[in-house]
């Protein structure tokens, strides 16, 4: 994936977000799989829910013998998603109208791709 189409892609997600921001709680988190790059917008319970959940499996892993299962563990921490803040991608118009944050988005995905 090149860094514009992952800036389209944030920019696409957030303004679906937009539409829908009352569907959310009020610490909603941009979901990144740092190896797909799938993205997902999820409340911020969801976040600590896949957190612990994430966790456990690394643990269950780690408690496994052998070369195979520490493949897998390394597998798994590369597979743990990133949250980002959403309220740190989007901006508040004078209006009172949310859009996104172009600069903020285009410094998130520098984070990932250059």
């Amino acid at each position: 994936m090149t860094r514009d189409k992952l800036i389209d892609k944030i920019t696409s997600l957030l303004d679906v977000f937009i539409y829908n921001m009352d569907c959310f709680d009020n610490n909603p988190q941009l979901r990144v799989n740092p190896l797909s790059f799938d993205l997902t917008i999820v409340n911020g319970s969801d976040m600590l829910e896949e957190i612990e959940d994430s966790n456990e499996a690394i643990e269950d892993s780690a408690g496994s013998d052998g070369m195979e299962n520490e493949d897998s563990t390394d597998y798994q921490v590369k597979q743990n998603p990133d949250f980002y803040p959403v309220k740190n991608l989007i901006e508040e118009e004078q209006e009172g109208k949310f859009i996104p944050d172009k600069k903020a988005i285009s410094d998130f995905a520098s984070n990932y791709l250059s």
